[in-house]
């Protein structure tokens, strides 16, 4: 197994860094601070990571994906809707899947897929097992409940041949996989990696790869993994804080790791053992990404 060592990138402490992804139409790395609302975008250059533009936006901005048009802008998740949010800023609302609880539930993570629809999980703010959802957005269909009963909807991607569908529900620890149809439908859900979280930390975030691996941020688990399509471990990224959020690969050479980490709800002492709790992670791995998919209105 394949061992990495990642190096703080950014000197700004996050809250909840989340969402990392490298636009490579663009060229530009871009996450967010759910709990500041703030979405970033940044050019890089080897260990270099220089934000050019910080939208700031009122609520706990969770996910994005890229308009195909980048000149449209982003579809984002904002507290417990979904948004178009232009390049100048504003933002035009487009649906709310969870009905504006917003003493309840909020929106999580989130991605495009093959077919330029947007996805997006939700969780209840007291992790109340099962309250959560899985949606498909669209504006030409609406907003489609693909999976009900989840505890804590997360990590969303697609394998290069479109032919299999990964997602994670951090509150019991599983990486499921699907099999997916023409039409970008799910089936046949099967546990590819099952994390005893007590003792390994939970699967977050994740990423897929050119050689058709998936890369998972584990969330108190000072690390990233790398994992076959058959759940096989095939790498391990360390991280010096415990709280990794999400991941993934591009940069100026295209093999460059991104990690997202965040310092919520660590305690004060641990917060003084980690100085680098909530920054951005670096380290190259070798392999390349894959194209960031858009959103097609």
């Amino acid at each position: 197994m394949q061992e990495f060592m990642a190096t703080a990138c950014t000197t700004e402490l996050y809250e909840l860094g989340e969402g990392c992804r490298w636009d490579d139409v663009r060229g530009e790395l871009q996450w967010v601070d759910i709990l500041t609302g703030r979405f970033f975008r940044a050019l890089v250059d080897a260990q270099q990571v220089d934000i050019q533009r910080t939208y700031e936006l009122t609520g706990m901005l969770s996910a994005f994906a890229p308009m195909q048009d980048r000149t449209n802008g982003w579809i984002v998740a904002l507290d417990q809707s979904i948004y178009r949010l232009e390049e100048s800023g504003e933002l035009t609302l487009l649906a709310s899947p969870e009905g504006h609880q917003a003493a309840q539930v909020r929106l999580n993570d989130g991605s495009a897929d093959p077919w330029g629809r947007f996805w997006i999980g939700s969780f209840a703010i007291n992790e109340e097992v099962g309250r959560g959802s899985l949606y498909r957005f669209h504006e030409s269909s609406g907003t489609e409940t693909v999976m009900a009963n989840v505890t804590i909807s997360n990590g969303l991607g697609w394998s290069a041949d479109a032919r299999t569908m990964y997602f994670v529900d951090s509150g019991p620890g599983t990486v499921c996989a699907f099999d997916v149809d023409a039409n970008g439908d799910v089936s046949n859900q099967r546990v590819l990696v099952q994390f005893d979280v007590t003792n390994e930390g939970t699967p977050d975030g994740l990423c897929m790869d050119a050689e058709g691996a998936l890369w998972l941020a584990v969330w108190g688990g000072y690390e990233v993994r790398r994992y076959s399509p058959s759940g096989e471990q095939l790498a391990r990224v360390q991280i010096s804080t415990a709280q990794p959020s999400c991941c993934t690969i591009g940069g100026a050479n295209g093999t460059t790791l991104y990690v997202t980490t965040a310092r919520e709800d660590m305690s004060d002492e641990l917060l003084e053992r980690e100085a680098d709790a909530g920054r951005l992670f670096t380290v190259d791995v070798g392999v390349a990404g894959t194209p960031l998919l858009a959103y097609h209105p």
